[in-house]
């Protein structure tokens, strides 16, 4: 064979290999599927209990705190921001730091837990925990309503509905013990927007289980409470109390909230 043939031997022999890989990469391209989006079904209608799923997968150990990662970095921005802020503050910060060190999962991983969150979410949809986030948003009149009527069209149910609708005033009245490890651990200022409302006698309860230094804090802010919170930012600071106290219960630091003559009192 002559130098020449030689070289244009090679030259075909190149040519064809570059045609090969090029339509290898053609049919990948045809043939891949397109990328699932994976937990594309967590919207808005249904955000508040997929972080109540996620709640319940981390609390089983600490390392499923890595699918509430995997969740928050897949869907969309304003539903991650809503799935954030169910989480108390402390996870919140796990869940942040641990998105910041770029953790990668198989798809293998992302396929399972995927199939498996649809299944939890699909078969916990609705009930009594939408219900308990729905009445949220309702003031203590409303709610009272609402219980007097179920109470004469559906008293089978009534008491079930109470059951969810724990009211501030529940909270009030647990015992001392469980009083003080529930307001012991809120924040002033939450502190002096729930009580600047309340009568006298349930202020001066709660600075008696205060340090020196914080109660003074919060009677400062309950004393200017009367002329600078709305009644929205009263409402929200109860609740906010209340969903302490329900963690709290559900962990047994304390007892339960309702006592049965509570359970029964609708009216």
């Amino acid at each position: 064979m002559t130098e020449k043939s030689f070289f244009k031997t090679q030259k075909h022999q190149q040519v064809k290999a570059e045609e090969s890989v090029s339509q290898q990469k053609a049919a990948l391209i045809t043939e891949a599927p397109l990328q699932k989006e994976y937990f594309s079904y967590i919207n808005e209608k249904n955000v508040y209990h997929a972080a109540h799923v996620l709640k319940k997968i981390v609390a089983t150990k600490p390392e499923n705190l890595k699918y509430a990662c995997l969740v928050v970095s897949f869907v969309e921005p304003l539903i991650a921001e809503k799935l954030l802020g169910e989480f108390q503050d402390e996870l919140r910060v796990e869940i942040i730091s641990e998105m910041l060190s770029l953790i990668q999962y198989s798809k293998a991983e992302l396929d399972n837990f995927d199939k498996i969150f649809r299944r939890l979410l699909t078969e916990q949809f609705g009930g009594k925990y939408v219900l308990s986030k729905i009445l949220e948003q309702l003031d203590v009149d409303q709610k009272m309503a609402l219980a007097a009527i179920l109470n004469q069209k559906y008293p089978e149910n009534a008491q079930l509905f109470r059951s969810i609708m724990i009211l501030f005033e529940d909270i009030l009245a647990i015992p001392d013990q469980d009083y003080s490890r529930i307001f012991g651990d809120i924040p002033s200022e939450i502190l002096s927007t729930a009580f600047c409302s309340q009568p006298v006698e349930q202020i001066n309860r709660l600075y008696q289980i205060l340090p020196k230094g914080v109660r003074n804090i919060v009677q400062q802010g309950i004393e200017l409470g009367s002329r600078k919170y709305s009644k929205s930012d009263i409402s929200k600071a109860q609740q906010f109390i209340i969903e302490q106290s329900r963690n709290m219960e559900k962990d047994g630091f304390i007892g339960s909230i309702l006592q049965e003559d509570s359970k029964k009192q609708l009216l």
